[in-house]
């Protein structure tokens, strides 16, 4: 409590004032000034504060918030960091759950299964995305990819499972092809016109290109993308009662399709593992006895049945979920917001791939040799000595570099600030905003005054943001010093 008197005077205080950082009070009557200093300190700054729910006034419950200024000065600071941290593991969840896949099927791909000549184009090539500064992917992301997806929210969903199953889909169907032709196909790619042969065009285009494979794979991406674009209608009338945005909003339909767009992909991973441990060694035995064409013929109908249980399983669970009462809408799907978690997963996706790609095909191109061969030898596949022999062999680097991917992640600013709405808001709302840690600092920094509580709420917060990158990477490195001593062993 501060207690202040203006000396020689009993008039009446005709006006008080604070000082902006509030550590000094003016008082003035009708022929006196008085002034004061003193230090506040920080009285409303506890660890509850700061951690905890607190109940501020005209709030019906304790809640975590942050709102470090407002319209009015009648307003209450809030410092709760717990909405930021939120924000910066949300943004990392799903930057993740888009890059860190992509980034590691490529580095497979280029390290076991691409040709070294595509390679020494393709790798540096990826690896110049990472020179492009995250303001200008912030940029794409807001006033691009963010407009772009409001206008295809189904198309865009949908090819979250069209996109991978158009790959397998035309590994299936390549299988199809007979044996010798499918050598002649990949040998037109792999092996240069000679100086004296007649050049035909289409033999140097896919010498040029990579080789057969690699120009099948641009084929099916491109027809999974208009695959998407088609099934975006029937996919909104069927899941979203005709209008996604209004179904988001609980204003139409049922949660039917929420609980499809979790259930999907579980059901396929739980499909593929019943597959892997039952059905592929039947058809392995079934293979012994059979020519290549019959087996290739049941591992396209094997591929087709399994896409359809899968989508029958999780539909009818949905529905059992449905009638049930439970709809997630809400929770992990809501409102649908500009800018929000999918744009910056999407975008911050592309962000990390490089470094990811880059560290991980180098720990993989660093296996020895020997290994390599002797598998081949063996009779394995190349895509069973991939998984099998590579992949546990570079384990240490293939880890380093999804925890190097993760710090750039969580630290990344400019993406998060533009594209993410910076909202500090609690939700796992998939179409909705968010802020981080990085972005607050970033904005709040310069209006702070210095010394203030603000201020030092901030530096609280960029040491939290340390802490949290500090434990995560000790942990990474301790598990990394593990699968290193084990790749020594072998």
């Amino acid at each position: 409590m501060l207690r202040a008197q203006i000396a020689n005077s009993t008039l009446p205080v005709q006006a008080v004032a604070m000082a902006p950082k509030d550590n000094g009070l003016m008082a003035i009557t009708s022929d006196e000034i008085g002034i004061w200093e003193y230090d506040p300190k920080h009285p409303a700054i506890t660890m509850g504060a700061i951690f905890l729910p607190v109940w501020y006034e005209s709030y019906e419950t304790p809640t975590q918030v942050w709102q470090s200024s407002a319209g009015t000065d009648d307003s209450e600071p809030k410092y709760g960091l717990y909405p930021l941290i939120f924000g910066t593991l949300k943004a990392t969840f799903y930057s993740m759950l888009f890059g860190l896949p992509i980034a590691m099927l490529a580095a497979i791909y280029t390290s076991e299964f691409l040709h070294p000549r595509v390679k020494a184009w393709v790798k540096p090539a990826i690896e110049l995305m990472a020179s492009l500064p995250s303001v200008v992917l912030g940029f794409l992301a807001a006033m691009v990819f963010a407009p772009f997806f409001e206008q295809y929210v189904p198309a865009m969903l949908a090819c979250i499972a069209t996109v991978p199953l158009s790959f397998l889909l035309g590994a299936y169907l390549w299988q199809l092809l007979p044996h010798t032709l499918s050598i002649q196909l990949e040998n037109m790619g792999d092996v240069a016109p000679a100086r004296n042969e007649k050049v035909n065009p289409f033999r140097l285009l896919l010498f040029k290109m990579g080789g057969v494979r690699l120009v099948c794979l641009f084929i099916m991406f491109g027809l999974s993308l208009l695959l998407a674009m088609a099934l975006g209608g029937p996919i909104e009338y069927m899941l979203f009662a005709g209008d996604v945005k209004l179904w988001l909003d609980g204003q139409i339909g049922n949660g039917v399709g929420a609980w499809m767009i979790l259930l999907l992909p579980l059901s396929g991973l739980a499909a593929a593992f019943v597959i892997s441990r039952v059905v592929n060694p039947r058809i392995a035995a079934y293979g012994d006895t059979q020519t290549r064409g019959k087996v290739a013929v049941v591992d396209l109908l094997k591929f087709v049945l399994a896409c359809v249980i899968t989508c029958i399983i999780a539909f009818v669970a949905s529905w059992l979920l449905n009638n049930i009462g439970w709809d997630p809408r809400g929770s992990y799907v809501d409102t649908y917001v500009q800018r929000n978690a999918l744009i910056v997963g999407f975008v911050m996706g592309f962000a990390i791939i490089p470094i990811i790609y880059t560290i991980a095909e180098d720990a993989m191109s660093a296996v020895p040799t020997h290994l390599r061969s002797a598998s081949l030898g063996a009779g394995a596949t190349p895509w069973q000595t991939a998984t099998r022999i590579i992949m546990p062999t570079a384990m240490s680097g293939l880890f380093s570099a999804m925890m190097i991917g993760l710090g750039r992640a969580v630290g990344e600013t400019m993406i998060v600030l533009m594209a993410a709405g910076n909202t500090p808001v609690m939700e796992m709302n998939i179409f909705n905003g968010f802020r981080t840690l990085a972005a607050n600092i970033a904005v709040e920094l310069p209006e702070a005054p210095k010394d203030g509580t603000h201020f030092r709420m901030l530096f609280l917060a960029a040491l939290t943001l340390f802490a949290m990158t500090f434990v995560v990477n000790t942990l990474a490195e301790a598990v990394r010093l593990r699968f290193r001593k084990k790749a020594i062993q072998l």
